[in-house]
């Protein structure tokens, strides 16, 4: 690789890195610009239908139906004036885990708290409130709403309590058209340490019409919750609404309604996606909202939720909202139709979804990674998490589990890596019978080849070798990213210094309001411990290579991967770090064994330089005897 090839490649990088922060300003101001109108719509439909409801929309067109009994085409209810509203009554149903706060307004879930969750960190916040699900939305979770309009109306406003227990309540209210409405929620009792039960929430919704007319409602839609942004995902990698089709996961991410992705783009303001679905999700790094219906889904529709500015930087953060939509029979007279679903609300934890018996552990994104490794690398990433848990279960520390399981892997690893670092200590060594060879033969490419195929086959070497333990590593290091980004156990788990293992440590605070460019308001120590860690093993790892541009290059990994390391979370570079050390280690073992071949390859080398040395004293041609002039008289 020459002069020019090296200062080309800095320049795309530099390129590059310039087209991305034009594309995240453009992106900023089509979210802001986006933002600002959404946040008028809301303004304005929250005067006309109350707080807390969703906006007004206008009636459905009405078609007649020619068969008998009448058919009464139910239409969205029109927003009710401020006398007739009545008192908001709220239910509380609790366990263990969770408080659920239902209203009558809606008659669904306004709020959930995780009581064994906490929204702030308390290693450095005192008495931290628990985390809220829910918190800000235009509509309530498992809310039941129509269409109309492209806008999603509640399909009763207001209901009544008729049933209530410290674990069960029923609501009920009634359609103009008389269809009765009854919704009931029933929350699992104290349930074990592991598994969904405590997290879990039945639902059922039955719609009975008294009249003698045919009611139809043709679609409807149900709430499946609002995902809130988090802090450590501030690229929005977990933020989406999820849904299962028919065995294939798939999501849709929030950043579609905030600016359209890494490339910019206008906001969307809705996305559809139709299918046979199984389960509704919306997730963000560490929680998720998942309804599971007993009747699949026809669609399911999201749209973005703007959040309250942050104070410190301004920034609109914006997340999401999902609810499912359901086809239903014509309601005839005397008839009722049912409509029910689990509803799982809290952390993404393997062992609580797994039971739950449709892939719902499909939202923790542990595969994600093109398409033809996805299974293989879920796969690595549980059996990782089953690793590690198993080692936390003993010790009582993640980041010590995090460690060890960086240990197992190696140690697994070793007989691969340890012969791929043989073979680049070999190649090393006859980089100058492999020099020769190219000089030799520069203008024979097919012998060149063969000559050199020859070298490695004598000495027992596979130019490949040193492949296959990158290849391997690759969907394991994927995994353990995924992992550590997901697992909710990682969430303000301490390790050394370290106050919260899901987050960039933060260790050293800049004083008062001071900033530094690139490394924010506070230095992250570990990535500076990755950095000489990395240099150090690039050092030591042999080269097979005599062209020294390669070499500056490889020296130089190290310091071009230290900007995006530098804001991963600290498991994550705590466990990229420990790797690093093992591989010193294990090129220091290789660096200093021996063995045959080792030994053949140094004496073929010395007599290869004992000949270079004997040409080199040996007279090039024929000696001639040179007959000394006479001298002239005149000279």
């Amino acid at each position: 690789m020459d002069k020019k090839s090296i200062l080309l490649g800095i320049l795309f990088l530099g390129g590059g890195f310039v087209l991305m922060l034009y594309n995240a300003a453009q992106e900023t101001k089509a979210r802001e610009r986006a933002l600002e109108e959404q946040m008028r719509q809301q303004e304005q439909t929250l005067e006309e239908s109350g707080p807390g409801q969703a906006p007004p929309a206008r009636d459905p067109e009405i078609v007649p139906d020619v068969d008998t009994p009448p058919v009464v085409q139910e239409t969205v209810p029109q927003p009710q004036v401020a006398a007739e509203k009545p008192e908001e009554v709220e239910v509380v149903l609790e366990n263990n885990a969770l408080s659920v706060i239902l209203s009558s307004y809606g008659g669904a879930v306004k709020r959930i708290e995780l009581k064994d969750y906490f929204a702030e960190n308390p290693h450095v916040v005192d008495a931290p409130k628990s985390v809220v699900l829910n918190r800000v939305s235009d509509s309530p979770a498992l809310a039941l709403s129509r269409s109309s309009s492209q806008q999603l109306a509640p399909l009763v406003r207001f209901y009544e309590v008729v049933r209530q227990t410290p674990l069960r309540v029923t609501f009920r209210g009634a359609l103009p058209s008389g269809v009765i409405v009854e919704r009931t929620y029933e929350l699992k009792e104290n349930g074990k340490e592991e598994g969904p039960e405590p997290y879990l929430i039945e639902h059922h919704t039955v719609l009975r019409n008294p009249s003698a007319e045919v009611v139809n409602l043709d679609r409807i839609f149900l709430n499946i919750g609002t995902a809130a942004p988090t802090e450590a995902d501030h690229m929005g990698f977990n933020l989406n609404a999820s849904y299962y089709e028919n065995g294939d996961y798939d999501n849709i991410p929030a950043r579609k309604f905030s600016g359209g992705g890494f490339f910019g783009g206008e906001p969307k303001e809705r996305i559809e996606k139709r299918g046979i679905l199984q389960w509704g999700a919306v997730k963000n790094q560490f929680f998720a909202t998942i309804l599971t219906p007993e009747t699949p889904a026809d669609a399911i529709v999201a749209r973005g939720i703007r959040f309250p500015p942050d104070p410190a930087t301004g920034k609109v953060p914006v997340g999401v909202t999902a609810a499912l939509e359901f086809s239903l029979p014509s309601l005839q007279p005397g008839g009722s139709h049912q409509l029910s679903g689990e509803f799982y609300t809290g952390p993404k934890n393997l062992d609580r979804l797994s039971p739950l018996g449709a892939n719902q552990d499909e939202v923790m994104q542990l595969g994600w990674f093109l398409g033809l490794f996805l299974g293989f690398i879920s796969f690595i990433a549980k059996m990782l998490l089953t690793i590690m848990d198993g080692i936390h279960g003993l010790l009582g520390n993640w980041g010590i589990a995090i460690i060890l399981t960086t240990f197992v892997i190696r140690l697994g690893l070793w007989p691969l890596t340890a012969k791929a670092a043989r073979a680049s200590k070999r190649m090393q060594k006859l980089q100058k019978p492999l020099q020769e060879i190219r000089e030799k033969y520069q203008d024979n490419p097919q012998k060149l080849n063969q000559e050199m195929m020859k070298l490695w086959k004598k000495h027992k070497i596979n130019p490949l070798s040193g492949c296959w333990p990158v290849l391997i590593q690759l969907p394991i290091f994927i995994s353990f990213f995924n992992l550590l980004r997901n697992s909710s156990d990682l969430r303000f788990a301490e390790f050394l210094w370290i106050t919260d293992l899901s987050m960039p440590d933060q260790s050293i605070p800049l004083p008062g309001d001071t900033t530094l460019p690139f490394l924010g308001a506070a230095i992250n120590v570990l990535p500076f411990i990755w950095l000489v860690s990395m240099y150090f093993q690039m050092k030591m790892m042999p080269t097979p290579s005599v062209d020294s541009a390669q070499v500056k290059i490889i020296r130089f990994m190290p310091f071009i991967f230290f900007p995006i390391t530098y804001y991963f979370s600290s498991g994550l570079v705590l466990y990229w770090t420990t790797t690093n050390v093992f591989s010193i280690f294990q090129q220091w073992m290789t660096n200093r064994s021996r063995d045959e071949e080792d030994e053949a390859i140094e004496e073929e080398i010395a007599e290869m330089e004992e000949k270079k040395t004997q040409s080199r004293k040996a007279p090039s041609g024929p000696l001639i005897k040179k007959k000394k002039k006479k001298k002239s008289p005149r000279q």
